[in-house]
Order: C-alpha cells, then structure tokens, then sequence
C-alpha cells in the first residue's frame, strides 16, 4: 500500500510527488479513487475536481487539495462540514507555510515574548481582480492571520474599494479583533506592485516577514535596546516551490497520523470562514463592526461583487 496517492496533475501534484519520492515515501499515482484504498490522497487538477474531492472526504479519507481553482468558501464550507473529526483535509495555501512563518511560529511556541499583540498582513498582487479571487484571497489572508494569532476572532470590521469597471473589489482593508490579540489585514489585487509583507508586534519585540525576500526574509526588531530599537535581518531557507510543497506534505502528513493537528487544522479554516462571513457582513453594512459567530450558516456567505462602493464621509 502507498504512504500517499496522487491524484490528477498540475504543477502542485507535481511538485508533491517530487519531494515525497525524494523523501522515500512510497507515491503511487491515479487518476480515479480506490475505494479499498484508505492511503492519504493528494489532490491535483482533475476533471470533476469537486465531485472527486467531495468522494474521498465522504469515504474518510485524509486530504489535501493542491489544486484549490474550484473551491469557493461555500464550497470549502460544505467540504468540512462532513469531515470526520480526525480526518485531515488540508488546503494549498504556500504562503502559510513560507520557512520564515515556520521560524516565527518556534520564536512565539518557544518564547512566552513574543506572543503576538497586533499583526499586520499586506498583499498585493498584480493579478486581475474579479470577484471570485478577491473573495479567495481574502479567505487566504485571514487563514494566515488566524494560524499567527491562534486566537478566537470576536469582531470584524471591513472596506472596500469597489472598481465600477469589474463591479468587484481592488482593495479590501480588514480589522479583526481577537481575545488577545488586534489585527489588519489589506488585500489588494491589479496593483502596481507584489508585496507579501507580515508584521508580527509583541510586548517588547517585532518580526516582519517579507513573503517575497529569497536571501534575508525576516526582520527582527528589538524596542528595548538601549537608545533605539535595533533591527537585524535573519536568512531562513529559500521559498522555493519544492519547499513551499515539502512544508504543506509534511504538515499534512502529519495530521494524517496525529488526529489532534487534523483538528487543529480544521478549527483554524473554520475560524477564518466564520471572519469572512462577517467581513462581509461589515462590508454590506458600510464597515459596521460585526460579530464572529462560532457556528456559521454557509448560506449566509455573500458575493463581494454584490457590494456597492461606500459613499464617501
């Protein structure tokens, strides 16, 4: 039997069963589910993509979707709400796993110091907007937030930049309040520029992560020195797509065989699906703030293109 099944292709899949045979998993690949084979399944481009990944859930098994086109946050939705509370289905999202998160996350596991106050999360892309992807983004960004806070989210408040052309967003600006922690988060599409920039603020200390840094990606700064704060920048490993993907199967393999890191996993996207309803409650509410209700109704997920612009003050 196979440590992992991948189905379908794509540059994603691709990638995943290059670093897993490089690892010595045993990678056996398919272009139909086995019913009587149990083995994880990476999912890449397939035809029915929906239908086959909807399949594998329903059967029990452990997923991760690595192609992530036909997902909306419905449909994201309706996906964990028939997982089984130990299967893990994870979603292709590289930018969560960039190596300098990955030394983030051990500063703030391994130092009560740098538990985060305030986070700071700026995306801009050159990539068309419409719709659908300031919608994904959005889920994308907040996804990453919640894993840095690992927090609950009380309180949303949201704008937008509404383009008359497209009838869809090119900025989103977004506050989430947690228990302990304040954040915001910008996403904007048909920019001028990419920028992939996190800051994450503790008491006494500061990190910024620069998404889009290949030699020195991480920026440390200490407010306690002693006449000005002093900032060094730290090298990790490069943000490759091997290492994109070799950080997202460990993870997911991971979770395939400790059921608490699959519910780990899946609380933190319905988390983040739980903030883009009120996001986007906020926003057809002309930026009122607007609870994170802990069980969210799928139906209750607006269309951004919906939205009108908010008439200036």
């Amino acid at each position: 039997m196979a440590d992992v099944i991948i189905l379908g292709g794509g540059d994603e899949a691709r990638v995943c069963s290059d670093v897993l045979g490089r690892a010595g998993f045993a990678v056996q690949h398919a272009f139909e589910l086995d019913p009587d084979d149990p083995s994880p399944v990476i999912i890449g481009e397939v035809s029915g993509a929906l239908h086959v990944t909807r399949e594998a859930v329903e059967q029990g098994r452990h997923v991760l979707m690595a192609a992530t086109h036909f997902l909306t946050p419905e449909r994201l939705a309706g996906l964990f709400d028939i997982r089984r509370r130990s299967q893990a289905l994870f979603v292709w999202n590289p930018r969560r796993y960039h190596p300098g998160f990955r030394l983030v996350n051990g500063l703030i596991e391994t130092d009560a110091g740098w538990q985060p106050r305030y986070l700071r999360h700026e995306l801009l892309s050159m990539d068309a907007p419409s719709a659908a992807s300031v919608r994904w983004s959005c889920l994308e960004a907040v996804a990453l937030v919640n894993a840095l806070a690992n927090d609950e989210p009380q309180i949303a408040t949201a704008s937008a930049l509404i383009s008359s052309k497209r009838n869809s967003p090119d900025l989103v600006t977004m506050k989430v309040a947690y228990k302990n922690v304040e954040s915001l988060v910008v996403v904007g599409l048909g920019e001028g520029i990419e920028r992939h920039e996190t800051l994450i603020a503790a008491p006494t200390r500061k990190v910024l992560v620069d998404g889009l840094s290949h030699s020195a990606p991480v920026r440390v700064i200490d407010d306690e020195a002693l006449y000005e704060p002093v900032a060094r920048w730290l090298s990790c490993p490069t943000a490759s797509p091997h290492e994109l993907a070799r950080q997202q199967c460990i993870a997911f393999l991971e979770a395939a065989s400790q059921p608490s890191l699959a519910k780990q996993e899946a609380a933190m996207w319905l988390r983040s699906l739980a903030t883009l309803d009120a996001v986007e409650r906020s926003l057809a509410s002309e930026g009122a703030g607007m609870l994170v209700r802990a069980e969210m109704p799928h139906s209750s997920l607006r269309v951004l293109s919906d939205l009108r612009p908010v008439p200036a003050a």
